[in-house]
């Protein structure tokens, strides 16, 4: 039994180490946009939020918006790879790197979430790193209703040029930050989530692997019953969008 307790906890914490996220957090530009960049060791997400009637373009690694790498919105179903070069139109990369996965207008507001590789090995992407770092961003959007991509600068674009250098936090919580308690438990035990995670789910393990409860929690919602439980170990796994994390629960 210890065996298979060990082999099943050493898995788990695997997991649990390639799921650890890097985030900028939300970036508010503009008043009405802003955007938030998570990245994992396979991938990078990009979320941004627009208004749903203008284009909108965001530079990676750039101390302005005269060259780098770039992503533009002109109103279709996937965001557009560009590149910058001086005051011209971004021009369009061969190969398109970035895959759309959602594109949701409500009212008069845009969510786009894409994702792509961290290295794509085209030779004028960014490419992205899945630690703790900086990263410099400058965007550009039209002025006015318009779909029609435009050299930024002037009056025809409400531009902003200053770089922004932002740390990529890790943040997946700590194991300490993850608290349980009674342990052991007598009927039930409360999970209480590290600061800023709303909601995780709460995956139980019996010592032949097998999943004995699997429920959602929030900072309010936050008992697990114990009580239907034969007395003995268990492995508790706390999974939330920023990573998971592992504990052992006695309940007697």
């Amino acid at each position: 039994m210890k065996k298979i307790t060990l082999s099943l906890l050493t898995i788990l914490l695997t997991n649990s180490l390639f799921s650890q996220t890097f985030s900028t957090g939300t970036i508010q530009f503009f008043p009405e946009y802003s955007v938030k960049i998570d990245v994992t060791t396979t991938q990078v997400t990009l979320t941004q939020i627009m208004p749903s009637d203008r284009w909108y373009a965001l530079a990676f690694n750039n101390n302005g918006m005269d060259s780098g790498d770039i992503v533009a919105f002109i109103n279709t179903t996937n965001i557009s790879d560009r590149q910058l070069g001086g005051f011209a139109v971004p021009v369009a990369d061969a190969v398109q790197s970035w895959t759309t996965i959602s594109n949701t207008v409500t009212g008069n507001v845009r969510t786009v979430v894409s994702t792509r590789a961290l290295n794509t090995g085209e030779p004028d992407d960014y490419v992205f790193s899945a630690t703790a770092g900086s990263i410099n961003l400058a965007c550009a959007r039209a002025s006015s209703a318009s779909f029609t991509l435009a050299p930024h600068g002037g009056s025809a674009n409400a531009v902003s040029t200053a770089a922004y250098s932002v740390t990529l936090d890790n943040a997946t919580f700590k194991f300490n930050d993850f608290k349980m308690y009674p342990n052991p438990s007598q009927g039930l035990t409360v999970i209480e989530l590290p600061n800023n995670i709303e909601t995780g789910v709460v995956k139980m393990y019996d010592v032949l692997g097998r999943v004995v409860k699997n429920q959602t929690i929030t900072a309010t919602e936050n008992q697990i019953t114990t009580s239907d439980l034969k007395t003995g170990n268990y492995l508790v796994v706390l999974r939330t969008d920023y990573g998971n994390v592992t504990k052992n629960l006695i309940v007697e």
